[in-house]
């Protein structure tokens, strides 16, 4: 960004839109993979333990590569995680991954739709 008179603002839109466009390629490796509108039970699970490891990660303050360490995975392994890549692990995976850094047990509950199709 650039100062003028001590105020900040945007870049010139051609700079805007040349980062768009490299930020929406669908392989961009430092983007987060969303979980779709219909997604299944199984990628919703491991969606959710790949947001519990994010969420260790910015709790405890530790960089990538610690955490990489603790849960003995790669450092490209690990980003993947917290990039919530959920395709590139299995569920059992990501619990074994999970129950490294703390003890967690999992809770089944039944969806907001599920039960409204069902009174």
């Amino acid at each position: 960004m650039k100062k003028k008179n001590n105020l900040t603002y945007f870049p010139p839109e051609k700079e805007l839109e040349k980062i768009c466009n490299e930020l929406s390629v669908a392989n961009y490796p430092r983007s987060n993979k969303a979980l779709s509108k219909n997604a299944t039970s199984l990628e919703k699970s491991k969606y959710f333990l790949c947001k519990k490891v994010l969420s260790y990660k910015l709790d405890n303050n530790l960089s990538v590569e610690k955490l990489a360490q603790q849960i003995n995975l790669t450092v490209p392994e690990i980003e993947d995680i917290l990039f919530t890549r959920y395709d590139k692990f299995t569920l059992d995976r990501l619990v074994a991954y999970l129950d490294n850094l703390f003890p967690f047990h999992l809770d089944i509950h039944p969806s907001p739709n599920h039960l409204q199709k069902h009174l």
